[in-house]
């Protein structure tokens, strides 16, 4: 079964995106009020374009800020902010 596609809403990534990735994105689609403050780092990967493994070495070499909370490992959104302004890849600072 195939589901309907709000094709007003959906972003393709060959257009390219019309705002920063990490921008001042909601998460009002999964019932939370504003911006999310910790991301999983499977969220932060896909933010990323990233593999899961790859994110994660990123976050354990510190180069992305994350807290652990009992057994979990989350991405500060603020920290990832930082990251992708911070990568020299990218051409800055």
């Amino acid at each position: 079964m195939r589901l309907p596609i709000d094709t007003e809403t959906v972003k393709f990534a060959a257009a390219g995106p019309a705002e920063p990735i990490l921008g001042d994105q909601s998460d009002a689609d999964s019932g939370m009020c504003g911006r999310t403050l910790l991301l999983t780092v499977e969220e932060a990967a896909r933010l990323l374009r990233l593999g899961r493994t790859s994110t994660y070495e990123l976050v354990m070499r510190g180069e992305i800020q994350s807290v652990r909370i009992g057994r979990r490992r989350l991405v500060v959104r603020e920290g990832l902010d930082r990251y992708v302004k911070w990568t020299p890849s990218l051409g800055q600072p």
